[in-house]
């Protein structure tokens, strides 16, 4: 506990920020320095890497993310196998770059989500909202030695909030401007996005899951191409709109059209929501389904934003995330968007690839420093509450 102590008195610390996203296709590894905390955080990117994840293991994941065939066994095996990974990332990741466990002072790992339940259930009566992220953060600071914070989304949940969003924090700091309005754009497995008003204040960002991002258009390219991803949108680029398919999704998708706050996951746009299009689909050319289905993503973004910020003249748009690559996407966003400056997201050595790693460095040494880092407004919760549970190695 006294090396606990040393560590909370810290004013600057060496942070990893790990995470395995959505879409479950590697380890996303950042090493940050970071002083102070909070608006006067001072963040500096030392490095950055991805590990690919085997297919055999991401297609375990998502087995274990579907309610019909998941079972408690094989989830208890799965809390345990992915803070093993993750660790041995970290571990390897330090290795080639000749650093030592003993020189970061922290981890911050989101884990895997398996499911997620923000809508308020009364089983038992028991009302509550849940969430389940594995990869145990104890596993973790044991077999690295460095002190881990982690399971960041259950105390905003246990404080009625849906526990996501949590990048606007890390919005808040890094983009807050006395003049400019702006919206970062995260385009995930899902999509999430936050407004921020000039001289904007912690209670005034809007921040929610708009709708899907790459997760339907990823299970597209495997259901027809045999392809884990449209790479550059090669596929998509050679389709056209479907009107009559767009508008099946429009009506069939509840989600994208309820009012925030609010969050969703695979557990909304999964199996059951992509067989529905792909029986609509029988008739309809593949490229133009992945062309609608990626129409939609850009769509889902724009109604968000013009129904609930109800601003469509934003000063700035900056996109992060694996959509960022799509140039479908980016496109379309450019043409909804046209009054606004569109454009992939780059603030000191902070990009569209390593963002939501950096959020969870950031979130941890938030923990550490044992500050409130959730923002009410945007998760629904009835109070600011200190994310993430510690672990000492």
């Amino acid at each position: 506990m006294v090396d606990l102590v040393e560590l909370i008195k810290k004013k600057e610390r060496k942070v990893i920020g790990v995470l395995s996203g959505t879409s479950v296709d590697a380890v996303d590894i950042v090493l940050i320095n970071i002083k102070g905390t909070g608006i006067k955080s001072e963040i500096q990117v030392i490095d950055f890497q991805s590990f690919k994840i085997h297919a055999n293991f991401k297609d375990f994941i998502l087995k274990c993310s579907r309610k019909c065939e998941n079972d408690v066994e094989d989830i208890c095996k799965l809390n345990f196998q992915i803070g093993t990974l993750f660790a041995k990332c970290i571990n390897n990741f330090l290795k080639l770059r000749g650093l030592s466990g003993k020189s970061i002072d922290i981890i911050g790992s989101h884990g895997q989500t398996i499911y997620h339940m923000p809508q308020i259930t009364g089983e038992f009566g028991l009302k509550t909202k849940s969430t389940l992220q594995i990869g145990d953060p104890s596993v973790i600071a044991n077999l690295t030695g460095i002190v881990t914070v982690g399971d960041f989304r259950t105390a905003d949940v246990a404080a009625d909030g849906d526990g996501a969003p949590l990048v606007p924090f890390l919005d808040y700091i890094l983009f807050s401007d006395k003049i400019k309005s702006k919206i970062l754009i995260n385009i995930g497995g899902i999509a999430n996005l936050t407004y921020l008003k000039p001289s904007c204040k912690i209670d005034d960002v809007i921040a929610f899951d708009s709708g899907p991002g790459n997760m339907l258009i990823d299970c597209l390219c495997r259901h027809y191409f045999s392809k884990s991803y449209d790479k550059n949108a090669k596929i998509a680029s050679k389709g056209k709109i479907n009107k009559v398919l767009f508008e099946f999704i429009c009506s069939e998708d509840k989600y994208f059209q309820s009012k925030p706050p609010k969050s969703t996951g695979r557990e909304y746009y999964g199996i059951e929501f992509l067989n529905k299009i792909i029986k609509k689909s029988k008739n309809i050319p593949k490229e133009d389904v992945l062309r609608t289905v990626t129409e939609f993503t850009s769509y889902s973004l724009y109604y968000n934003i013009s129904h609930f910020i109800k601003q469509i003249n934003i000063s700035e748009i900056l996109i992060s995330g694996g959509g960022a690559s799509n140039p479908v996407i980016m496109n379309s966003l450019k043409s909804y968007f046209g009054n606004s400056k569109v454009g992939k997201l780059e603030l000191n050595g902070i990009n569209m690839a390593n963002k939501e790693a950096v959020l969870f460095a950031v979130l941890a040494n938030e923990t550490i420093s044992g500050n409130f880092n959730n923002v009410p407004k945007s998760t629904g919760a009835r109070k600011n509450v200190v994310l993430g549970k510690i672990c000492l190695a």
